[in-house]
């Protein structure tokens, strides 16, 4: 009996231990059915080996170096015996007996509900990657196992002894950026209850630092009959309380976190209970520039899978009068975003404050519900080719988690005025508005901001215009004006096209630079396209009203503007 035959049992979950090989089994069995049945079956290994996926990074498959492998089966009368032994160099060793009872009658053979029960089981498995078959997609689990078991009891009521202990435990997704190793589980059974005495993990050590820590202990049990729990489900009974400090949950480039904290876990009844604080000690999210691409309303995909699609002849009954029992969730957590968590992207970089509530239970619809503010700390967002200050930030959660209350005011700083960019309203719908202290023309507001001086002051507005316009045109991103400004480290860069004024006289098209040296002070040079001479101008604001103007050039002048807004 070649090995071959498992292939059988699906290629992808083999691929997935990393399980291959050339094992040859001999078999053999007597059956004697008189007036009591007697059956003797076994199966041998004969010759051959296996490889299994190996401890580290590459995942290279090595010989296990099998030694023994066998099971038997015995009968005699109502007696039923198994046994199994596992003896290899490199995969472990294992072996187990299992004892009972079944009894014969007029619809065949049963297992009685009180027949008594006899079992042990001794592992040690060294460290190797086949756990991964018990992970997700992409997901990576190793570690030790040590077990000393022992089963006595009956069908029903199955009383179990013993230890179970994991050393060396790890777990990773390259793709979440999740890594966590070091892991080290130690817990005893007793009757139905499996304690947990201690449980720990390491966070990921990318970036720097130690990655931090996870502890947790508590209990697992399942419930006797006559405690009143009527599914499988409902007889199930956990407890866990878990401590991280400094844990690092993610270490992704545009994804870290850092977090402290207490979580308690009960499930009791099907209702699963989560209650706990979590501090984030660090934390980077960096968002994309353009949103994720997804397939429109008007797309089906269709499964190629050979599992055939739900109709009203196969859906499962879920109905009330079912004894289908599902999880009901009860979550109540307080987040604090800490001293250091910093969000980027989208012209957005801050660091974000404050604590939220997160809710769900039946009374959300098991719907996750986020309460409180979260305001920015030393902000900056860009608008319109510049980089404003935001002075205020605040995001105020009233229940859904994606759509916050906005009440941000970005201003530009180092400027004689107050002008910037105001959002309200929320996250799905905002509205953005120009901003200017004293109120002024929106023209003279998109001046300030894009210029960082008045339309009037020297610059044709249709110059003004065209900055907006090529900001705007540059969405989330800079543009290449936005980028080559800002590799040149200029405030202004734009190109103004050839004018005729009321006398008859034709300005040639220009190229302007500006750069603010100060909160007073700005220097622009023009250069006409038709010319051989450029224009310097100095613009020096005394006050709100009063600015000095100085050009040389083709021509020089100095000139004292005096201001009067008017709407």
């Amino acid at each position: 009996m070649p090995l071959g035959w498992l292939e059988l049992l699906g290629s992808d979950q083999l691929s997935k231990m990393g399980l291959r090989g050339d094992l040859v089994f001999d078999g053999d069995w007597d059956v004697l059915a008189a007036d009591t049945l007697k059956v003797s079956a076994s199966l041998v290994r004969r010759s051959g080996d296996i490889s299994v996926q190996a401890e580290g990074e590459t995942g290279s498959a090595v010989s296990a170096g099998v030694r023994d492998a066998r099971v038997t089966l015995k009968t005699d009368g109502d007696a039923l015996r198994v046994s199994a032994h596992w003896d290899s160099e490199r995969a472990g060793l294992a072996q187990g007996e299992f004892s009972t009872r079944i009894s014969s009658g007029g619809e065949g053979w049963k297992w009685p509900a009180d027949a008594p029960l006899t079992g042990s089981l001794q592992a040690q498995l060294p460290q190797a990657g086949v756990w991964s078959v018990l992970a997700p997609p992409g997901w990576r689990i190793r570690g030790t196992l040590d077990a000393n078991i022992a089963l006595s009891g009956t069908r029903i009521a199955p009383q179990w002894r013993g230890t179970l202990n994991a050393d060396s435990l790890a777990l990773r997704s390259i793709a979440d950026g999740i890594e966590f190793s070091n892991g080290r589980l130690r817990s005893t059974l007793s009757g139905q209850r499996l304690d947990i005495h201690e449980f720990s993990l390491q966070g990921a050590t990318g970036g720097g630092g130690s990655g931090g820590l996870l502890n947790a202990k508590g209990f697992a049990q399942w419930l006797p009959d006559g405690t009143g729990a009527t599914s499988s489900l409902s007889k199930i009974r956990i407890e866990l309380e878990a401590q991280a400090q400094a844990l690092r949950v993610t270490a992704r480039a545009d994804r870290r976190l850092a977090v402290s904290g207490q979580l308690q876990a009960k499930l009791l009844n099907a209702k699963l209970e989560i209650r706990g604080a979590l501090k984030a000690d660090q934390a980077l999210f960096i968002l994309p520039d353009e949103n994720t691409p997804s397939l429109g309303d008007d797309v089906v995909v269709k499964s190629s899978s050979r599992n055939p699609a739900p109709t009203p002849s196969n859906i499962p009954n879920t109905s009330p009068a079912s004894n289908s029992v599902r999880i009901v969730p009860d979550v109540a957590l307080t987040l604090d975003m800490g001293p250091d968590f910093r969000v980027q992207g989208r012209g957005l970089i801050t660091r974000l404050a404050g604590t939220l509530n997160l809710v769900s239970s039946a009374a959300t619809s098991d719907i996750p519900r986020l309460t409180g503010n979260l305001s920015t700390v030393s902000g900056s967002y860009q608008a319109y080719g510049q980089q404003l200050a935001i002075e205020e930030g605040v995001l105020r959660f009233t229940g859904p988690y994606d759509n916050p209350a906005l009440d941000i005011l970005a201003i530009r700083p180092n400027l004689t005025v107050r002008v910037g960019v105001q959002i309200s309203g929320t996250a799905l719908s905002p509205r953005v508005r120009l901003y200017a202290e004293p109120e002024m023309p929106e023209a003279e507001k998109l001046a300030w901001l894009v210029l960082g001086r008045s339309a009037a002051n020297g610059g044709a507005e249709s110059a003004v215009l065209q900055q907006a316009a090529l900001a705007l045109m540059g969405g989330s991103g800079r543009g290449l004006s936005g980028r080559l400004s800002e590799t040149l480290g200029l405030d202004e860069l734009s190109l103004r096209g050839s004018t005729s004024n009321a006398a008859g006289t034709t300005s040639a098209a220009a190229v302007t630079l500006g750069k603010r040296l100060s909160r007073n002070f700005y220097v622009a040079y023009e250069r006409s396209l038709a010319g051989t001479l450029g224009t310097v101008y100095i613009f020096y604001e005394l006050s709100r009203r009063f600015t000095l103007r100085a050009q040389t050039g083709e021509q020089s002048t100095i000139d004292l503007i005096f201001t009067v807004p008017y709407d």
